[in-house]
């Protein structure tokens, strides 16, 4: 068999297993919809941020999605999803939104795309409306919820009263809502400043055939295998 055969024959091989043996595919659960996040992520409070949407494959390709899984009362997960890529497109723009979100009184559950931290927004139990010196109301958290405008990458943003009534209007006709000044989503003004140099993007990066192929297949050097055919020719 020479070398072009060879190479065709591994390259047939994985294109066929590849898809059903990745391990990354083993590991992960398979997010077909929105409805699927209800009993997948449990607890309450809970919010579901989209911190990237990627790809990996050459010709058969595997759409996943990274959420920050922001608890009220623990530490914050970071989880890796499969998708299809139906899911995977109507999320493109969602970078950076809560995709999900489970209230904790009434267990009430929501998956209008929202901006990160919506569900304390207005919530005395987790912070409350302070006038500042332009005479506006912003939101404040108390201050041991603090650390939820890192994990939102709220960045100085403090949501005012404007955006509070707006984002109840929004989630009651269930329309998704980008902030007042689409501050927020994939092309959002916030998202895109504070995620820039965040350790969750991939920046939409599509991995090389190479290098997925590698993941599953150790192609052998082509001269030492001849060099080592021969040797055995030779004995």
């Amino acid at each position: 068999m020479n070398k072009i055969s060879l190479y065709t024959l591994l390259i047939l091989v994985f294109l066929g297993v590849s898809k059903s043996f990745s391990p990354s595919a083993q590991k992960t659960n398979f997010v077909q919809n929105r409805q699927v996040f209800s009993g997948l992520f449990q607890g309450a409070p809970l919010s579901l941020i989209l911190v990237d949407a990627f790809q990996a494959g050459f010709l058969i390709k595997t759409y996943y999605l990274k959420f920050n899984v922001v608890h009220g009362f623990k530490q914050t997960e970071t989880i890796v999803v499969r998708t299809n890529k139906k899911f995977f497109k109507e999320n493109k723009g969602n970078i950076g939104m809560s995709l999900f979100r489970r209230y904790e009184r009434d267990a009430k559950e929501s998956t209008t795309p929202l901006p990160p931290g919506s569900i304390y927004v207005g919530d005395p139990a987790f912070g409350g409306w302070r006038y500042v010196n332009s005479g506006e109301r912003k939101w404040h958290f108390h201050r041991v919820y603090r650390h939820f405008k890192r994990q939102f990458f709220w960045g100085d943003y403090q949501p005012n009263y404007e955006f509070y009534q707006k984002l109840k209007i929004h989630m009651e006709s269930e329309r998704p809502f980008f902030g007042l000044n689409n501050e927020f989503g994939t092309d959002g003004k916030l998202t895109n400043y504070l995620y820039k140099e965040s350790p969750f993007r991939k920046k939409g990066e599509v991995q090389s055939f190479m290098e997925h192929l590698k993941e599953y297949i150790s192609i052998p050097n082509w001269s030492a295998l001849n060099k080592s055919k021969k040797e055995k020719v030779k004995g």
